[in-house]
């Protein structure tokens, strides 16, 4: 038997190559350009809410395929289903602003003494570190030519009482006019005002302590010879210590008088110093745009000395503001907002960025503590969307 009579005795299933007539198109080319148009159809519409109709919609196992009742009872995705996000309450702090700044103390009173004269010191009663009242003699010089020139003095005014006298006696007597006696009136008042300069001069040969105070090391000893520009000692106040630092202009307003300050020197690192504002400059440096402010700091166990260093912290409080985390507050197109949840849903609320304090950030808008913000979420949120809570932050 031929090859061709087989064929026709078999029967030759294959479709004739030369026939016009075409097979009809098979079942799984349907489902792959099914396929490529849903994919095309979620690269449109970009998100996971929009997806939801496009595949309940969609049969992959064939267009025409009837709906069996196991299909019709299955639930449907709800179309407005929440985006998950993490949200926290909002707090409230207050709007503080903290200086830090760095300052010399300094004694409350502080003077250095020089001589009012000159010449050699006779005595000189104090020691290093003593504590002195007001008047106490510090220091002399030798006074004998002062005590002579008083002497002097006082016996020039004896010389012109008893002119004065006389002339006054020959005018009652008629022997004298009125001019005589006031020639002798003239010379008296000149003869006290010489006895008063040369009892200054005497009292200038002692050196006295101007206030209460600890006196320093000396710069001079017993026997030297000093003149008026020669340093002799220190006395100090230091029961209180004075620091002065600047203050920025912006927070002047914050200022007030006897506001508590704390401090702290490296000489007693681990010590917190207190005190209070007792001065504050009047007027603002037009330059550095700053004000200038004084501390003062008590000193009772005198451990404190003038000079040293103090790192002044000084807490200027303000007002209370409505508070969010970081992670909250958004940007666009130069404007800051938040996402707030009111009824389930998205709302987008304008609010003015006032102070960054640690990881929290003071606002200031139609914002009230307590209200419900979103901290995390935030990039799939509209105004008016639905939001599922997944979880409460703070």
């Amino acid at each position: 038997m031929d090859g061709k009579n087989l064929n026709d005795e078999i029967g030759d299933d294959r479709p004739d190559a030369d026939s016009d007539t075409p097979s009809p198109p098979k079942r799984s080319h349907r489902v792959r350009w099914i396929a490529v148009l849903a994919l095309i159809g979620i690269v449109l519409w970009g998100t996971s809410d929009q997806w939801t109709p496009l595949f309940d919609g969609l049969s992959l196992g064939g267009g025409d395929a009837p709906a069996t009742s196991e299909t019709k009872a299955a639930p449907k995705k709800s179309a407005g289903k929440g985006v998950p996000v993490l949200v926290e309450a909002v707090g409230e702090m207050r709007d503080s602003v903290l200086v830090e700044a760095i300052g010399t103390a300094r004694a409350k009173l502080s003077v250095t003494l020089f001589p009012a004269a000159a010449g050699e010191i006779v005595a000189f009663p104090v020691e290093t570190g003593q504590q002195v009242r007001k008047n106490d003699i510090v220091m002399r010089l030798d006074a004998r030519d002062a005590q002579l020139q008083v002497r002097v003095a006082e016996t020039r005014v004896k010389e012109a009482e008893n002119a004065l006298q006389r002339a006054q006696r020959l005018k009652d007597n008629n022997v004298r006019s009125r001019a005589n006696v006031e020639d002798a009136e003239v010379i008296l008042e000149r003869a006290r005002l010489e006895l008063g300069q040369a009892r200054e001069a005497l009292s200038d040969r002692t050196m006295r302590a101007p206030f209460d105070g600890i006196v320093g090391i000396p710069k001079v000893e017993n026997g030297d010879r000093v003149t008026t520009a020669t340093e002799i000692i220190t006395i100090d106040d230091r029961s209180t210590l004075l620091v002065e630092f600047e203050v920025a202009e912006r927070n002047l307003s914050r200022l007030k008088l006897d506001m508590p300050v704390k401090a702290r020197t490296p000489s007693f690192r681990d010590r917190v110093i207190e005190g209070h504002i007792n001065k504050i400059d009047s007027r603002v440096d037009p330059v550095s745009r700053t004000v200038r402010v004084r501390a003062a700091f008590e000193n009772k166990d005198d451990s404190l000395r003038p000079g040293m260093s103090f790192f002044v912290h000084l807490d200027l409080p303000g007002e209370m503001l409505p508070s969010v985390p970081e992670l909250a507050l958004q940007w666009q197109d130069g404007e800051s907002f938040i996402w707030r949840v009111t009824d389930g849903k998205a709302e987008r609320v304008t609010v003015v960025s006032k102070r960054r304090l640690n990881s929290k950030v003071l606002i200031e808008g139609d914002v009230q503590p307590g209200d419900i913000v979103v901290v995390e979420g935030v990039q799939r949120l509209r105004p008016g969307r639905l939001v599922e809570i997944s979880q409460v932050g703070g």
